[in-house]
Parts: structure tokens; C-alpha cells; sequence
């Protein structure tokens, strides 16, 4: 089965992934469920994340990486070392793990929020947010969209997801609204000003001297 197939699946619990290419980044999508499908079987994170396993998808193929893919599941798997999600990302030993989610703009501050779960490496989402601001602006659907990569400023901090807080990669938490999740049309482009963006602000000659991509930017 595809994975396209198994991201339309509704019912389906299933955590999915893809191998390819190089282990620089990770893609990860732990809440993944298709639009229409609000609610997760998980009673710690019981709202889904509609759609955003396409966008880890296609983010993954521009990047030539491995992706991996928690559809309807039944656990909150981010927040826990021990769940195979964790367990996968951390056999791949990636130097970047990006992270994707989504939101209903109720609690947001921001359209699109980036977080590396801490102060600590607020330089990392902040540059992150800085340079995919620079590509949405010569994107008329895009441009409308505000982004914020500040700790202080961002409301989604991913203070409780271990996947993020971690010394064991720099880890990028996304959380991008629905609007944007629900048309091949807008999250395709900005799928590619990611992956390019992330491919400026981390280039290999950085990852010689990992761990955490030395800690701060």
C-alpha cells in the first residue's frame, strides 16, 4: 500500500514510514489524521492534525529523506521515548528532526509558529521562520500568512514533546493552520520553502560538528 493510501485511510491506526536517502533530516508527523477526521483514538491528544501527514510526505521527497508518519493512533506518540515512533526517529539518528502539526487558530498568536521546545535554541526557529518568511512573501496565497519562530512570542512551544526536547538532533516543532493544511495548492509551496529553507539555514558543512548542531545558531 502506498503511502498516499494510507493517509486517506480514516480508520486505520497505523504508524507509517518511508526510508530513502540520507539521515540528515527526518521528517516526523505524529497526529496524523485525513480532512474530515477531527478527533484521534488517543485520549492524551484527542484532536488530529488533519492532513498534515501529506505535507510530511511531500516535504520528505523534496528533502531525500526518511519520514515517518503516526496515522489515527491510538497513543501521543511525541511524548514518550519508549513509543516506536521514538524508537524509529532515534534508530535513524538523525541530525534534524522536523516535526509537523497543525492548529485550529484558536489558541495561536501566529498563523505558523516554530519552536525548538526551549529558549535555549530559540536562534534555530527563529532564523527558521525568518528565511520561510522571506520565500512566502513572493507567494500571493502565502504572503496573507504570518509566521513567528520566537519563543517569547509563539503560543505552541512544545515544552512536553520529548521528540523536540531532546539532545539527540535540533528538532523543529511546526504547527501550521488549516487553511494552508487543506490545499495541495497552498501547502505544497510552502512544503517547498521549508525544505528549502532548511536546506540554507543547516548546510552540511554545520552538521561536522553535531550534537544539536552545536547547540545554538
Amino acid at each position: 500500500m502506498k503511502i498516499e493510501d494510507i493517509l486517506h485511510c480514516k480508520d486505520l491506526s497505523i504508524l507509517a514510514m518511508e526510508e530513502r536517502g540520507s539521515k540528515r533530516f527526518v521528517m516526523a508527523v505524529p497526529h496524523h489524521a485525513p480532512l474530515g477526521v477531527g478527533y484521534l483514538p488517543c485520549p492524551e491528544h484527542s484532536m488530529s492534525d488533519e492532513n498534515t501527514g501529506f505535507l510530511g510526505a511531500y516535504t520528505a521527497r523534496l528533502l531525500d529523506c526518511p519520514f515517518i508518519v503516526a496515522c489515527n493512533y491510538f497513543i501521543d506518540a511525541n511524548k514518550d521515548t519508549s513509543s516506536d515512533y521514538f524508537r524509529k526517529i532515534a534508530s535513524w539518528q538523525p541530525a534534524v528532526l522536523v516535526e509537523l502539526h497543525g492548529h485550529g487558530g484558536d489558541n495561536a498568536n501566529h498563523d505558523i509558529e516554530i519552536s525548538c521546545g526551549s529558549k535555549h535554541r530559540n536562534g534555530w526557529s527563529k532564523k527558521l521562520a525568518a528565511s520561510i518568511r522571506t520565500r512566502m512573501n513572493q507567494h500571493d496565497g502565502l504572503n496573507p500568512f504570518n509566521i513567528s519562530g520566537d519563543f517569547k512570542q509563539i503560543f505552541f512551544k512544545a515544552r512536553k514533546s520529548l521528540s523536540i526536547n531532546t539532545d539527540r538532533w535540533l528538532a523543529f516543532h511546526l504547527e501550521i493552520p488549516k487553511p494552508i493544511r487543506a490545499q495541495d495548492s497552498l501547502y505544497r509551496p510552502f512544503c517547498e520553502m521549508l525544505a528549502d529553507s532548511l536546506l540554507e539555514i543547516v548546510p552540511d558543512e554545520d552538521l561536522l560538528g553535531h550534537p544539536a548542531i552545536q547547540e545554538q545558531a
